[in-house]
């Protein structure tokens, strides 16, 4: 197994140490590690799922598109109302 040297600020220090604990029971080094491993493989599986298309998991693959329309001078009002009504 390759050893990594990873730079943490004392806000995510200190989450590290709360799941060590709460599953592991202890914040000793090796129950970090293991959270941090556990945060590794959930990181790359889901990313593999992603790049895959779901295709694991048979969920739905969705893709969000919006018609490109211009907003021209006289929409300026319509929405300056909407974004900011009273």
């Amino acid at each position: 197994m390759a050893n990594l040297d990873i730079s943490v600020d004392d806000k995510l220090d200190e989450g590290i140490s709360r799941l060590a604990v709460k599953h592991y029971g202890d914040d000793s080094e090796a129950s970090r590690q293991r959270v941090i491993e556990t945060a590794l493989v959930m990181r790359i599986l889901w990313s593999r799922s992603v790049k895959e298309g779901q295709q694991e998991t048979e969920e739905a693959l969705t893709q969000w598109e919006f018609p490109q329309s211009p907003i021209i001078e006289e929409d300026t009002g319509t929405i300056h109302d909407w974004l900011f009504r009273r």
